[in-house]
């Protein structure tokens, strides 16, 4: 009776396991297109609303995400703060800060960080280019994510399984 009780259990916390796995990569998944989207809103709203970065950041901009949320507060308070420092390097120097609680890897980080660099230039033609290059380079890494998920899905769903199953096999 314990061994089938056992069984079940492991059973149910492989396929548990296999869940957790497939969540977690829909929700990386997901958390580059929220940044993209957001990354699209912020260059829409100070070419159409001509209103500093900070200001966007603090009162049109509102992510679904809470960390990017709070990347957003933190970003829009240090930049109304700015001690001579430039809003790129703020930037980039929240968005490192934030880099493991947000499970970016180095590629997704370098270019996020990178991004600010299309809010703070000179003009709005070379933030429109230099947004235009960093979209399109966080699109390729989306759909390279997208690609590679299918297939660490399957991986990681098939070895949990059949892990549990295993298992199942030396309690019997």
């Amino acid at each position: 009776m314990l061994r089938l009780i056992g069984c079940i259990l492991i059973g149910t916390a492989s396929v548990g396991l296999a869940v957790s796995f497939e969540r977690e990569l829909k929700e990386h998944l997901q958390l580059l297109y929220e940044i993209r989207q957001m990354l699209f809103d912020i260059s829409q709203e100070a070419q159409y609303s001509l209103l500093p970065v900070e200001r966007i950041l603090r009162f049109r901009i509102h992510p679904q995400d809470e960390r990017l949320t709070g990347i957003c507060g933190r970003l829009s308070s240090l930049l109304a703060e700015k001690n001579k420092e430039c809003g790129a390097m703020l930037w980039k120097q929240v968005f490192h800060a934030y880099e493991k609680e947000l499970g970016l890897n180095q590629t997704e980080a370098e270019i996020i960080e990178n991004a600010g660099k299309a809010f703070f230039g000179k003009s709005t033609e070379e933030n429109n280019r230099n947004l235009a290059l960093y979209l399109e380079r966080l699109d390729y890494v989306i759909e390279h994510t997208r690609s590679e998920q299918k297939e660490k899905q399957r991986v990681l769903q098939t070895v949990s399984i059949m892990g549990g199953f295993m298992l199942i096999i030396l309690l019997i």
